[in-house]
């Protein structure tokens, strides 16, 4: 199952990061600027934000496992259309088409781990399912860029399509039948409680606030690189993959961290430690390349973290909602990477690149505030004190 997990959101990463790299392509076939080319991206985003909490809900209402099944379909179909596309209109449809169906797929798939992942291990297993996303940018991504270099950037989506009929082929057997019921052992009384709308936007809030402070900065890192640090296109590409390699690592270490010590303090401990490192690289763009390249490293190690542990947090306060909860935490994910790079922008060409990182320092430190005060229910009694 976690393997089948971990394909899935490497195949559904691989179609939101592979279509940058190939928006050139895209251009020059359909006779339209790349300006208007990165719209296909903007639609898909807004299709997954608008759709996620609607199409969570229903899979809470009608099980997880159903609405994955069917969000893998329609992906498939949704890619192969997308490869397909007589003009940028059709394009343009598909790609919404992708994003409600992406909508379906990552938080289906991640509330099915956290649910039937042992509780003493949850944290591990929603680690590499998200390490499967987080992979997409530094595996999935270039392999799709490969093909299209290749053949072409229809044969990449039609491939994607291809990939996720198999997938919901070896998704149907690979969750047991009753995946994604209510947990067993959550009350009636309890899930009134915790499961409604302005607690699971309260709780939510910390990953919204975790991704405008990671992604303000990491959107406008290769600017960073090229125009302040002054490095050539090989270090820039190293310290990408750097980058990368450190946000798997985190990632994967937050899950076993959460699991030994509790989620509440590898959230807290990594928000604090994504604040400082912020400070810490706003000076090590001035410092010599090697430096530079290792602050990098250590502030996604530090950052990601924090993504697995509090996943791991939700589907456990919320265990009548994880479907819907996931889904608003997703959401959220990209309405704070979106509101991040914006953010970043307005300051980059306003006040300059060294205003970028302190202020995600000041937005991490606010997701550290609102976790510790405001975000979750209080924990029953039943529940150990080292998961809060």
């Amino acid at each position: 199952m976690l393997v089948v997990a971990f394909v899935t959101l490497l195949a559904i990463g691989t179609d939101l990061f592979v279509v940058s790299p190939l928006l050139p392509d895209i251009a020059h076939e359909f006779k339209v600027s790349a300006g208007t080319a990165g719209n296909s991206v903007t639609v898909f985003s807004v299709a997954y934000m608008v759709g996620a909490p609607f199409i969570g809900s229903l899979a809470d209402r009608l099980g997880r496992r159903t609405v994955l099944m069917v969000g893998l379909v329609v992906f498939g179909l949704a890619n192969v259309l997308t490869g397909l596309a007589p003009g940028f209109a059709v394009l343009l449809a598909a790609r919404a088409l992708a994003g409600l169906s992406a909508a379906a797929v990552t938080p289906s798939v991640q509330s099915l781990v956290g649910q039937v992942a042992p509780s003493e291990r949850r944290g591990s297993w929603m680690a590499v399912a998200t390490a499967g996303f987080l992979i997409s940018l530094s595996v999935g991504a270039p392999a799709g860029t490969a093909v299209a270099s290749w053949l072409s950037w229809r044969e990449t989506f039609v491939g994607l399509g291809v990939l996720a009929a198999v997938l919901a082929a070896v998704n149907l057997p690979a969750w047991p039948s009753k995946a994604g019921a209510v947990a067993a052992d959550a009350t009636q009384a309890g899930a009134e409680r915790t499961a409604t709308l302005p607690a699971k936007v309260r709780a939510v809030s910390v990953t919204g606030l975790w991704a405008f402070a990671v992604y303000s900065l990491y959107t406008y890192v290769g600017t960073g690189l090229r125009d302040v640090a002054h490095l050539g296109t090989g270090a820039v590409a190293t310290a990408l993959f750097v980058y990368g390699i450190g946000a798997v690592a985190g990632s994967l270490s937050g899950g076993r961290l959460a699991d030994r010590y509790g989620t509440g303090r590898v959230v807290i401990g990594s928000l604090l430690l994504l604040s400082v490192l912020e400070v810490v690289l706003d000076f090590a763009f001035h410092a010599p390349g090697p430096v530079l390249i290792a602050a990098l490293g250590l502030f996604a190690l530090t950052a990601y973290p924090c993504l697995p542990a509090y996943q791991s947090r939700l589907v456990a306060a919320f265990p009548a909602g994880a479907g819907s909860v996931m889904a608003w935490n997703s959401c959220f994910m990209y309405l704070g990477t979106s509101l991040g790079a914006a953010a970043g922008g307005t300051l980059l060409s306003s006040a300059g690149f060294g205003w970028i990182a302190p202020s995600g320092a000041v937005v991490a430190l606010l997701g550290a505030l609102v976790y510790s005060r405001w975000a979750l229910p209080r924990q029953p009694a039943t529940v150990p004190a080292a998961t809060v």
